[in-house]
């Protein structure tokens, strides 16, 4: 299942409203834009869906208003919640024209069972009826939950768990609780990667790592070399990541790594990791490259973009305002957020075929396709 559009209110009769326009989403998208445009809030509104259907659990959030379509196997399901103040107003869910799932504000509705009849039903007013799952009567509410389980975001301008450490049980051998959501658990999907796929884990990240820049002969985990701990328990080891650079005569450990390298190396290994275990769906990627010189940079997400391209399991949403970037990365991937006032516009090849088509006959490179608004050209909608 992949996230085909996806349009968001928000607040919407407060001064503080918010609206991002529907987007067209691709399975590979590159978000351009400048500062404050709205980069980093359609990644986390897509990462706040995620949440909302990934556990049936109380409603997290205040307030919202939700139009988004998935697209499973070329059907399409679309999917419309409102929420206000912690209570559902609207809950529906279609598949192309038919109804799935048809809620009032009360809380009562009808859904669609495996039989071809509808059940009615009456819920809490701040739990989604789209998250009580049951594999006989609605199997179809199952696609919807692996979707926004397997939902990853990173934040590349963060440490991304740079300042994680793990632990091995050398007695026990327990087996770490590992939730491919939790990005910042990078030393988690080492351990399990390593353990088990051993050295096939091991020379993909080396040969990556190599790829975009930074010459490394070896990667592990241990005990940290630049710091120490104290451990109530003998059998428990305090560890984290290490890596051989070419150039050095020992190993370096993560807390001594430059942020900038252990950043593409999360993602690295993280991207293995999927590759490996064969772990589909969307991944999202905040102001990627940030913290890389332009090189490594680029190297880098030539490395992704080639990876999404080959797993047709993969989304990728990532997001940079890096000129260089933006003149490496392919127009057709491009999804330019222009924002007026509280509404963030998109513009694609989609919704703007004729300005990207243009575009091309110019000379002028990717950024100046931005800076100068070109985009706008004939836009559609």
């Amino acid at each position: 299942m992949f996230l085909e559009k996806i349009q968001y209110k928000q607040y919407t009769d407060e001064p503080r409203k918010w609206e991002l326009a529907e987007i067209d989403l691709g399975r590979i998208n590159l978000l351009v834009g400048k500062n404050s445009s709205g980069k980093s809030k359609t990644i986390a509104i897509i990462n706040g869906l995620s949440i909302l259907l990934s556990e049936f659990v109380k409603l997290p959030f205040t307030d919202g208003d939700y139009h988004v379509t998935f697209n499973l196997d070329e059907e399409h399901f679309r999917y419309e919640l409102e929420y206000k103040d912690l209570k559902i107003n609207k809950e529906k869910l279609y598949k192309d024209n038919s109804i799935l799932i048809e809620r009032e504000p009360d809380g009562s509705g009808k859904s669609l069972a495996y039989n071809g009849t509808y059940l009615e039903f009456k819920i809490p007013l701040d739990e989604l009826k789209i998250n009580r799952r049951d594999e006989i009567q609605y199997p179809y509410l199952e696609a919807f939950n692996f979707w926004a389980r397997h939902v990853r975001k990173f934040d590349f301008n963060s440490p991304m768990g740079k300042n994680t450490l793990g632990y091995v049980d050398k007695v026990n051998k327990v087996e770490i609780d590992f939730n491919v959501k939790n990005t910042e658990r990078l030393i988690d999907t080492f351990i399990k990667g390593k353990k088990k796929h051993g050295e096939v884990f091991l020379n993909k990240i080396i040969e990556d790592f190599n790829f975009i820049g930074f010459n490394i002969t070896n990667i592990d985990f241990g005990s940290p070399l630049s710091v120490t701990f104290q451990v109530n328990n003998p059998n428990v080891e305090i560890v984290g990541l290490r890596i051989q650079e070419k150039d050095l005569p020992c190993m370096t450990d993560q807390n001594d790594m430059s942020t900038g390298m252990f950043r593409a190396l999360s993602i690295i290994i993280h991207f293995i990791f999927y590759e490996l275990e064969n772990i589909p769906g969307c991944i999202l990627i905040d102001d990627i490259g940030e913290g890389l010189d332009f090189e490594r940079s680029t190297k880098l997400l030539q490395l992704l973009i080639r990876k999404a391209e080959e797993n047709k399991l993969i989304q990728l949403i990532m997001s940079t305002n890096d000129r260089f970037v933006m003149n490496y990365v392919d127009l057709k991937y491009w999804q330019i957020i222009d924002r007026e006032g509280n509404t963030i516009k998109y513009y694609n090849i989609r919704n703007s075929q004729k300005a990207f088509e243009d575009y091309k006959f110019t000379g002028l490179n990717n950024f100046d396709f931005f800076a100068s608004e070109f985009f706008k050209k004939g836009f559609e909608k």
